[in-house]
């Protein structure tokens, strides 16, 4: 596939300008407590803060995603006596090789957005796990301490007819921390509740996701992460048929969905465990586990007949699971503003 660079870029340019429109309050909400961690020595002796910058090139490989990009991540912690905020925002791009198993490419961008409210004296900026692909930020900072809720947001622009699974997706967030190491806990899903939990309500596309970590400081140039996680991936149900597929049904007790083409079999479900490894300028990072779409029929089933949801989709369960690896190699440049 030849890509045409300046209509490439030209369309690229509208989304960003349409995003920065849609979003704008957020985003200024976020650059002001930024800003304010950078300066916040003169705000006052009471209120104190700190914040940190990455920017790093990365590719990745694997069985389901392939892909070149780069990044800019930006933290920042505001501690007033015993409370604690921090939020983060990434914007990114790249080149795509393969996503969601499906071989591509084109360009994609995306942006992912959080803010946590706690207690605690907040200073070691590893709250940066939540932010999308793991990037790392950290200032060591002895006797310190955090344990925080929050929530936040992130959206992806696929190329070509990918675009469809172009939902925004919401994540509950719950991090916990001392010393130099934390233990954060996220839910991501493109369910709405209010403007609290920001997902888009699709129910297609990447519908669940849940991931337990945990991340250490050994020093100011070397962190290390290691957790587990579930990611659940279905196509768009076809709303135009009645919900009588026999696949996934339990002997055609459950309405179950027909989906469309032209990804109409494109489920998977990855049970996996992940580590990830940073020095100076450089880091790794490795996922590995299962594609069961079994299992993937199991969670989501149990969710939808529990709630009474929507009709189940068409898992095949009868599939074989398959071995999931992903890998990431990315060159990083940090800076960390610590009063």
């Amino acid at each position: 596939m030849i890509l045409n660079p300046i209509n490439s870029i030209f369309t690229v340019n509208k989304d960003v300008i349409q995003f920065y429109k849609s979003h704008i309050s957020i985003l200024r909400f976020l650059i002001f407590l930024l800003g304010i961690s950078y300066t916040s020595p003169s705000v006052g002796q009471s209120l104190r803060g700190n914040a940190g910058v990455l920017l790093n090139l990365q590719v990745t490989l694997g069985n389901q995603n392939q892909n070149i990009k780069v990044g800019a991540y930006g933290i920042g912690v505001l501690h007033y006596g015993d409370i604690a905020m921090e939020s983060g925002i990434s914007l990114y791009s790249g080149y795509l090789l393969k996503r969601h198993t499906v071989k591509t490419s084109g360009i994609n961008y995306g942006y992912d957005v959080f803010a946590l409210v706690g207690i605690g004296n907040n200073r070691n900026l590893l709250g940066s796990s939540f932010l999308k692909d793991g990037a790392l930020l950290a200032t060591p900072e002895n006797r310190q301490s955090f344990y925080g809720l929050g929530f936040g947001f992130e959206k992806e622009f696929l190329p070509g007819t990918l675009s469809t699974f172009n939902q925004r997706l919401g994540k509950f967030l719950a991090r916990f921390s001392n010393d130099n190491y934390s233990i954060s806990f996220q839910i991501k899903n493109d369910f709405r509740i209010g403007k609290v939990f920001n997902g888009e309500g699709t129910d297609f596309g990447a519908t669940g996701m849940f991931e337990l970590s945990y991340s250490s400081i050994l020093n100011p140039n070397e962190i290390y992460q290691a957790g587990l996680g579930l990611f659940l991936f279905t196509p768009n149900a076809d709303h135009s048929r009645t919900p009588i597929n026999p696949l996934n049904s339990d002997d055609g007790c459950k309405n179950v969905w027909y989906t469309q083409e032209p990804y109409s079999k494109l489920f998977y479900a990855n049970a996996y465990v992940f580590g990830g490894y940073q020095k100076n300028h450089f880091s790794g990072f490795l996922k590995t586990g299962i594609n069961s779409q079994k299992f993937g029929a199991f969670t989501q089933n149990t969710l939808h007949d529990s709630f009474g949801l929507n009709p189940r989709f068409p898992w095949d369960v009868t599939a074989k699971d398959k071995f999931y690896y992903e890998m990431s190699g990315s060159i990083l440049n940090t800076s960390i503003i610590d009063d």
